[in-house]
């Protein structure tokens, strides 16, 4: 797949990320799998961290210049609209859960790239 879709699916799961942490605390159903709440943000980040670098037209780990601090960046703005979600709350834990997702998700395709 070329990076032009990569960017088309990145933008989707961006608006998808950003539609879930706007729901109100209220809305969230409660379940099991919330106490699981920063294995989720990893997660979450770790698909946000492969569409990003694939979006790239070239992948290389000169990119993670690029790639890291946007999907920070995105986390912390992520967290920072949450606070004013009612119900919702911001967490640095929750950042750091991002960023640890968006690390590993982009050094997993540069990996992927050098076996290829």
């Amino acid at each position: 797949m070329n990076h032009n879709k990569f960017r088309v699916l990145l933008l989707i799961y961006m608006v998808f990320i950003l539609s879930l942490s706007s729901l109100p605390g209220e809305s969230i159903p409660k379940s099991w799998l919330l106490s699981f709440d920063k294995l989720i943000h990893l997660i979450e980040y770790f698909i946000l961290g492969i569409l990003l670098m694939n979006s790239m037209k070239s992948i290389s780990t000169k990119m993670l210049i690029v790639v890291i601090p946007f999907g920070i960046f995105f986390g912390m703005m992520d967290e920072y609209l949450q606070s004013f979600i009612s119900g919702r709350f911001s967490s640095g834990w929750d950042v750091l859960a991002d960023t640890i997702g968006v690390i590993i998700g982009s050094l997993l395709v540069i990996g992927n790239r050098k076996n290829d």
